[in-house]
Parts: structure tokens; sequence; C-alpha cells
């Protein structure tokens, strides 16, 4: 019999970010096509010092294997792990502001949205200053955007 050789797949850093802002999307209902577009759009922007612009079908196999990812039994879980083995320390902090950016876009906030923000720095290991910072920024960014000067 011969030894079979498990490979754990690892996601790419924007299949990560997008499988954060797609968890997000859907964490309080179906995903919308305009949070689907916002979403293209996001990981079109990322920018990662690559020399070429990306193929514009690259955000839509991303995000189709996000959506694949979250499908799957156990699909936050999983999902979770393999986005923490695919960022450092400091691009899981940008990949919840992103996801904090995105929740506060909505300007009216759901319970499970927050739920998951909080799965997310918990996995992510952020510290409560550091997160209550991302969440602030969040806010003060997106209130005129939004009509709020609080």
């Amino acid at each position: 019999m011969e030894d079979m050789v498990q490979v754990n797949p690892l996601l790419s850093s924007e299949a990560a970010i997008a499988f954060c802002l797609l968890a997000v999307a859907q964490a309080d209902g179906p995903t919308s096509d305009a949070e689907i577009s916002l979403i293209i759009h996001l990981l079109a922007a990322q920018d990662h010092g690559a020399t070429q612009a990306p193929h514009k079908e690259v955000p839509y196999a991303t995000l189709a294997l996000s959506q694949e990812l979250l499908g799957a039994e156990d699909g936050l879980d999983s999902g979770l792990a393999m986005v923490c083995a695919a960022l450092d320390s400091p691009h899981r902090a940008q990949a919840y502001a992103l996801a904090a950016d995105f929740v506060m876009l909505n300007a009216c906030v759901s319970p499970e949205e927050i739920r998951l923000l909080d799965i997310l720095a918990e996995n992510f290991c952020l510290t409560p200053l550091t997160r209550a910072a991302i969440d602030k920024a969040a806010q003060i960014r997106l209130a005129p955007e939004l009509g709020h000067y609080d």
C-alpha cells in the first residue's frame, strides 16, 4: 500500500481576504449583488507589489474559491484556519480592518456581523486595543460617507 501524502491547501493573501469579506457579507443573510460587486472591487484594487495589473478573472476565481470554502461543512472554522496560515500578523490586522470597513458601510450593523467580527478578531489574535482602534478608525473614516459626524 502506497503512503498517501496529504497536502494542506494554502490560500493566497487575496483569497484569505476574500474569504473574510465574504464571511462578513453572509453573516446577516444572503449576499447581495452590491456586496459581491464591492468584494470584487476590493480584490481587484489590492496592490501586493505585482509588476503587472491583475487579470480581470482573478477576483472572480478568488471569490468562487471563498464561496466554495464557506459552503463546505465547518467552512467557517476550516476557512479561518487556512486564512490564519496564509496571513502573517500585520496582514491579519489588515484583513480585519477591511472586514470592519465592509461591515461599517452598511451603516446599520447587525448582531450577526458584530459576532463575525468578534470571531475574526479572536482567530487573528488581535488585542482588544488593536481591535478598538481598527473599529474606531472605520467609523471615523466612513462617518462622512454615511452622514454620521459623532
